[in-house]
């Protein structure tokens, strides 16, 4: 995979990302008004921001804040448009930004597939300015940075599991699937009826989440082939706990991993 090539396939996975984050964001649209859970007049009265200003108000109402995610949702679409890169530019940017401001204005309503996407967007509007302008090098950066940032989100994943005892012994799996939130009830019953295929099952997601860091080491098809797997979990996850918008935003960074992979083994001088 080149860098053209590893752009054009990022920036079509983040507009999924964009776009499906931005229409969840839209229907969730009343915890931002007055009387919402993520109400602004609640949320200012962190220690921070207790004195706000009035500024603050205005850019953080619920108004701003539709403003910002339909920004998100014409800069999903600009990405999909064939133009040159420094519209892919302009819109990952755009992208970043808005999650930017979401973070800090949302708080407590954002999760890892929100950060992913940030980090994404980032790497990808350094990526474009550096295809946009010829410079190899400043793309590279944008690259690896998406690269390295997916490897220490699926390593620390699997190390923060190692440490808990509930994934160790097996009880996180059925747990997991029997809350309102996360859960399944039919992969609750397989969960609880099963106890060792849980038991089996979390030390397969722990162990292979933590050897992620070896996708940079393996040949380029094996390496795809592993990423293929990896995707399939989320889509899994998406399936049975409703985790929707970490399907796009984590295959969104398998493009960069791939071709760092190329560069890594290129570097160590492995075929």
């Amino acid at each position: 995979m080149d860098i053209a090539t590893c752009h054009l396939v990022t920036k079509f996975l983040l507009s999924a990302w964009a776009l499906l984050s931005s229409a969840e964001w839209l229907a969730n649209r009343a915890l931002f008004r007055a009387d919402g859970l993520l109400s602004w007049q609640v949320l200012r009265l962190r220690p921070r921001l207790v004195r706000a200003n009035g500024m603050h108000t205005v850019v953080y109402s619920s108004s701003a804040l539709l403003v910002v995610i339909a920004a998100r949702a014409i800069a999903g679409v600009a990405l999909l448009l064939p133009f040159s890169s420094w519209l892919d530019f302009a819109a990952a940017s755009v992208i970043f930004l808005s999650c930017l401001y979401v973070a800090r204005r949302a708080v407590f309503g954002g999760d890892g597939a929100d950060q992913m996407g940030m980090v994404v967007a980032l790497g990808l509007t350094i990526t474009s300015a550096g295809v946009a302008s010829g410079d190899r090098t400043l793309a590279l950066v944008g690259v690896s940075a998406v690269a390295a940032q997916a490897t220490l989100a699926y390593f620390i994943a699997g190390a923060a599991k190692l440490s808990s005892a509930t994934w160790r012994s097996g009880h996180a799996m059925p747990r997991v699937m029997s809350t309102r939130t996360f859960g399944d009830p039919f992969a609750a019953r397989i969960a609880a009826g099963y106890p060792r295929f849980s038991h089996g099952l979390c030390w397969f997601v722990i162990v292979t989440e933590m050897l992620f860091p070896l996708v940079f080491m393996v040949p380029w098809n094996v390496a795809m082939l592993a990423l293929v797997g990896y995707g399939l979990f989320h889509v899994c996850n998406a399936y049975f706990m409703g985790l929707n918008a970490f399907v796009w935003s984590f295959i969104a960074t398998y493009p960069s991993v791939l071709l760092m992979n190329a560069e890594v083994r290129s570097a160590l001088g492995w075929p």
